[in-house]
């Protein structure tokens, strides 16, 4: 998959970034003074800039990685093939410098605020953890298991246990529980949250203001992104893709495609990996240039899946065939591409 000039729309299989002007939100009002809305004539969905919309792709695709300052903070592997929570110098735009900061740490959703990694780390539990930008002074935040973990005006965002949308402090003291019923890929716009509700699975809009609800799917969709005028998701059978005002959305059709599965947008190129018929992943891509309801898609081997994207560099994971990471690679700007794999520079 080429990823020169990459828009990635990456989706979660199963960041840290303030959007302007978002500081000291409101709360979402008690279950009993909400207001449902089935349907809105315009639900009118927020704008966001092309750096907003790589920062919530980022958040989408599980946030396995993170680049802050000169330093990428990714899962990479140890001497013993175990996954840890590593770190590379990138200042020549080849990754150097590695260390291991967790040992035994299958971190997702990586977030740096105050010379700290904030991550979940699956290994523990789901366990929300923090640990210095050197490997320093470990600490468990708040016990696990928790999701969807982001930083956002200086506050922990992410879902609990019960799959209910809470914030704390980043010491994870003073938790609020803002929404009571369990959603996924919970994502904060200004006074609005995109949201996958449990129940029936389709994405909804929440005004943080008043509690009203807008609907904007219907059907189940997962992992939303916003890039440029348009909302992306998948659905079960292909990837739908949307206007603004929530009108005329347009479905590409991929067969038997899980709704799941995680795609990127190069160019007018989308790229999907996800599983159809039986358990191997396998991936598509089709042209949008003109748009049609159905494309005709190649199935290939392997695939390569973003865990961060911003405006000057791309972090994918490089997969085999039967789903085993065989490399990461660090693109910049210039399309200039390294590979590396435990601290070595495979290309």
């Amino acid at each position: 998959m080429k990823k020169t000039t990459l828009f990635l729309l990456a989706l979660c299989v199963s960041l840290s970034a303030v959007l302007s002007g978002c500081a000291g939100l409101p709360l979402s009002p008690s279950a009993e003074s909400r207001q449902k809305l089935k349907k809105v004539e315009n639900p009118r969905i927020p704008e966001l800039s092309r750096a907003e919309g790589l920062t919530m792709q980022s958040y989408m695709s599980g946030g396995r990685a993170v680049i802050s300052g000169q330093r990428l903070y990714c899962v990479d592997f140890d001497g013993d093939n175990k996954p840890a929570l590593c770190s590379y110098d990138i200042s020549s735009s080849n990754p150097t410098d590695f260390k291991i900061l967790v040992s035994d740490c299958a971190a997702e959703y990586l977030n740096v605020f105050s010379d700290r990694i904030y991550f979940i780390n699956r290994n523990s539990g789901g366990d929300i953890e923090s640990v210095g930008i050197n490997g320093e002074d470990l600490q468990t935040v708040k016990e696990g298991p928790c999701d969807f973990l982001r930083i956002h005006g200086e506050k922990l965002y992410y879902c609990d246990s019960a799959m209910r949308f809470c914030t704390a402090s980043v010491t994870g003291a003073e938790q609020e529980i803002l929404m009571p019923e369990p959603v996924f890929y919970p994502y904060i716009i200004g006074d609005s949250l995109i949201y996958q509700q449990s129940e029936n699975e389709h994405l909804y809009m929440r005004d943080l203001k008043t509690g009203a609800d807008t609907e904007l799917t219907d059907q189940p969709a997962y992992a939303p992104v916003i890039m440029g005028d348009r909302l992306l998701c998948t659905v079960d059978g292909g990837v739908l893709d949307m206007g603004m005002d929530g009108m005329n959305p347009l479905k590409y059709q991929l067969g038997k495609i899980q709704g799941t599965a995680r795609y990127s947008f190069d160019g007018e190129t989308v790229h999907v990996a996800g599983i159809s018929g039986g358990k191997e992943i396998r991936a598509w891509s089709f042209d949008t240039d003109e748009p049609k309801e159905s494309f005709a898609y190649n199935v290939t081997g392997t695939y390569s899946l973003c865990d961060y994207i911003d405006e000057n560099y791309v972090v994918y994971t490089n997969y085999e065939p039967g789903g085993r990471i065989k490399s990461f690679s660090l693109e910049d700007q210039n399309g200039k591409e390294s590979r590396f794999y435990s601290g070595k520079i495979l290309s």
